[in-house]
């Protein structure tokens, strides 16, 4: 299993370099829309090579993802502390009762005995 892990790395790896030497020509950014222009303090535009835009978004993408999929399962993890501490508290209950009638074995299982 490391193995082909350690594979579907390596392919991801030569796509992301084969990627990154493709598109090595520069690309101008506007960060604003050209009327927008005039009211901002600093120019508006980054140049920046096609690769890094690229990897960028898909960085922000993946980021955004685990984000938003952390929040969902956010009441789920919530719901299963509460039950697994429901659990512990009943099974506690469940021994002491045991222990205050003395019977340590269910009374069916002591009849097949």
């Amino acid at each position: 299993m490391r193995f082909i892990k350690q594979v579907l790395l390596a392919i991801i790896l030569i796509g992301l370099v084969l990627v990154g030497v493709a598109n090595r020509e520069s690309v101008v950014l506007k960060l604003v829309p050209e009327p927008l222009m005039p009211l901002l303090p600093f120019e508006g535009t980054i140049s920046l090579p096609l690769y890094a835009v690229i990897l960028a978004a898909i960085s922000v993408g993946l980021v955004l993802g685990y984000l938003f999929e952390y929040l969902r399962e956010r009441k789920i993890r919530k719901t299963v502390g509460q039950k697994s501490r429901q659990v512990s508290r009943l099974e506690s209950e469940v021994a002491a009762l045991k222990k205050k009638s003395g019977h340590e074995d269910d009374e069916i299982l002591a009849l097949l005995n």
